[in-house]
């Protein structure tokens, strides 16, 4: 899978004149060149339906006058660059026209469209396609003739893979064959997951028609943690992130460490765009970029960076002089990032993975989760060592198990994680995670559930050593926690209840209502031997809210129940991110530091954009490795430079002189 890709949007409206005029072979194939990429994604078939090549399936793009994609294709391929082939799905605006029986229709019998609406006026959304209809055969056929055409394509890459429940003329047939009731949401889901499993088995087949390795990609927007299923259809993952158009900067490790546990291929995508796709005639800074590629590379990702071609298509030159400086680090980057595995001391448990390994894709749940990015984020704010991992996963490698906030434990799963223990693994729970339907303890960490607290937020006063030094009082917890009383574990914090809930009746002041001086009774964390339980969803709390104190607490807490030193620490300021990962060939650990320092500069879709605009430089950043093995040199790369190290009782010692946004050093090993 190479590390320097484009993703070359063209979704072209009829009502551009003049597609692909302004194309040039030469300069198309060089401009991509000169920005070092090594592979461009290019388009069959756009979401507004017109395909970009001589189809006789499709129909091509009433102002191209001449076969686009062959040219575009050519092109690549004399320059030594891959070419794979984008072909969209349930986004096709012609197909929408001109066959509307073939459109996803709601319950209540209006078409749907993408984002959930269902045609309000003022809103610009695609229209959807509903593959329990004829859509299905056209799009197999599509990409049949597409798989024929270019039979050395470096791959299929089918967008859109959604499945909406239906109820147009074929599904309400389907589900009446199948025996399903098209009034009960549950059978119009029941139809929706078995038209998807067709969906996928179809277009993979399709794609593989020709040639049984071509390599296949559907993208669904987002991965859906806990299905591994997906591994049968796609040859490798692309996790599209793009941190400017709402997912944030903390968002992409969640999908790559996923991604790495379950033994995909991956790639990250993000954009050039200063939000989000097809935002012509805007720029991401060039140092916004080379973070981003490097923070790929660090979570094990190759690099894949979205643009969006001029209809006329000659690419915008400053794209891709945005581009080229964060292409050339990757390509030097490259051989300490090839055939690498993440080193992870904590294995966080996704909470989508246990409750809703099902989701379809489309639905929101599906994308975020305040338990799973709240738990992430501690995790990189701390510099700790994960992966995120499902209920398939092999615990035994981890020091950790981290089940955040809401995890709905199965009884198979709450047993594996008491074996884990008893070999001498440390589990933490927060919130809810690891209280039974019942509302009763799944594991014995000393104390009981006494049921959910009645108030809305109460407070904590933690014990010294996992509370922050500059707090002495009880400390302000946002959210209801369950009510958790003392047999024999130790306690990490009492919660002092508010005198009363903050009400139209009742109020105190601007916000919540102050704690009652004496506690509770209750306790905020109990521990008993490895295993921990939280009364309140600490690390949803911390995403939802942000409290610095709790972030510190946390971070206290994660540490105590590693019981040993982590197995590396850099002394980097709290926007700096690191992770280890390990070449078994040629025998060495390579140590990624990153630091940026996003700020919010206006708003998109209603939420505050992320941008990054210059990458500040750091000197003499500390670190400690502990590492056995014995090691023959320490050196920043890809540069080269020796750094000065010592190795005393396991410990590793060295300074990093200088980094700027991502530095990697390399550690090998002697022998």
């Amino acid at each position: 899978m190479p590390f320097r890709q484009i993703h070359l949007d063209f979704h072209t409206s009829e009502h551009i004149p003049e597609v692909g005029q302004a194309f040039d072979a030469e300069d198309f194939a060089g401009t991509f060149k000169r920005a070092h990429v090594d592979s461009v994604t290019l388009f069959a078939r756009c979401h507004h339906g017109w395909t970009y090549f001589d189809s006789e399936v499709g129909q091509r793009h009433p102002s191209l006058e001449f076969d686009l994609l062959r040219a575009q294709f050519d092109a690549l391929k004399a320059a030594g660059i891959r070419a794979p082939i984008y072909i969209t799905g349930a986004w096709d605006e012609l197909s929408c026209r001109e066959h509307p029986e073939w459109r996803v229709v709601t319950e209540d019998g209006k078409f749907l469209f993408a984002g959930g609406n269902t045609g309000e006026r003022n809103v610009v959304r695609w229209g959807l396609l509903d593959f329990s209809t004829p859509a299905m055969d056209f799009l197999e056929a599509m990409i049949r003739e597409v798989a024929a055409k270019f039979p050395d394509a470096d791959g299929i890459f089918v967008d859109i893979c959604h499945q909406y429940p239906s109820c147009s003329p074929s599904a309400l047939a389907q589900m009446e064959r199948m025996g399903l009731d098209w009034t009960r949401e549950a059978d119009r889901l029941a139809h929706a997951a078995h038209v998807k499993a067709e969906f996928m088995r179809r277009t993979t087949e399709a794609a593989k028609s020709t040639r049984a390795d071509m390599p296949v990609f559907h993208n669904h927007g987002n991965l859906t943690l806990g299905d591994r299923a997906i591994l049968d259809f796609d040859s490798h993952l692309e996790i599209e992130s793009l941190p400017t158009g709402g997912w944030g900067y903390d968002h992409f490790p969640i999908g790559a460490k996923y991604a790495e546990s379950i033994g995909a291929d991956y790639s990250g995508m993000t954009g050039k765009f200063h939000t989000l796709w097809g935002e012509f005639g805007a720029y991401k800074h060039p140092d916004a970029l080379r973070y981003e590629c490097g923070f790929m590379l660090a979570h094990g990702a190759k690099c894949s960076i979205g643009d969006h071609l001029h209809p006329s298509g000659r690419q915008a030159q400053t794209t891709y002089n945005v581009i080229a400086p964060a292409y050339a680090e990757v390509a030097a980057k490259e051989p300490w990032c090839e055939a690498s595995r993440n080193v992870a001391e904590i294995a966080m448990l996704s909470v989508r993975a246990v409750n809703s390994p099902d989701l379809h894709s489309w639905d929101p749940a599906a994308v975020n989760n305040a338990a799973e990015e709240g738990c992430s984020r501690v995790l990189l704010e701390e510099r700790l060592l994960f992966d995120v991992i499902d209920t398939q996963a092999d615990l035994a490698p981890y020091r950790l198990v981290i089940v955040p906030d809401e995890a709905r434990l199965p009884a198979d799963m709450v047993a594996r994680l008491q074996d884990y223990v008893e070999a001498g693994g440390a589990l933490l729970l927060t919130g809810t995670s690891g209280i039974g339907a019942d509302g009763q303890p799944q594991f014995d960490f000393g104390g009981r559930v006494e049921g959910p607290s009645p108030f809305a937020g109460d407070y904590a006063v933690f014990d010294p050593a996992i509370a922050p030094a500059f707090v002495e009082d009880p400390v302000f917890l946002y959210e209801p926690s369950q009510r958790l009383s003392r047999t024999d574990g130790e306690s990490l914090g009492l919660v002092h209840d508010p005198y009363f809930d903050r009400t139209q009746k009742h109020f105190n002041g601007h916000m919540n209502t102050p704690y009652d001086l004496a506690p509770s009774g209750y306790h905020a964390i109990l521990r008993k031997g490895r295993i921990c339980q939280t009364a309140h969803p600490l690390f949803s709390i911390h995403f939802r809210n942000g409290p610095a104190v709790l972030r510190e607490v946390l971070g206290r807490l994660v540490r105590e129940m590693l019981g040993a030193a982590p197995k590396v620490e850099a002394e980097l300021p709290i926007g700096g991110r690191l992770t280890l990962r390990e070449q078994a060939d040629p025998g060495r650990l390579v140590l990624h530091l990153l630091y940026a320092t996003p700020q919010l500069r206006g708003q998109f879709k209603g939420s505050p954009i992320e941008i990054i605009q210059d990458l500040p430089r750091l000197r003499d950043v500390p670190v400690r490795l502990r590492e056995t093995r014995p090691v023959a040199r320490v050196t920043a790369v890809p540069s080269g430079v020796a750094l000065d190290f010592s190795q005393e009782g396991g410990l590793v010692r060295f300074d990093v002189p200088e980094m700027v946004g991502h530095q990697m050093i390399g550690v090998d090993f002697a022998g």
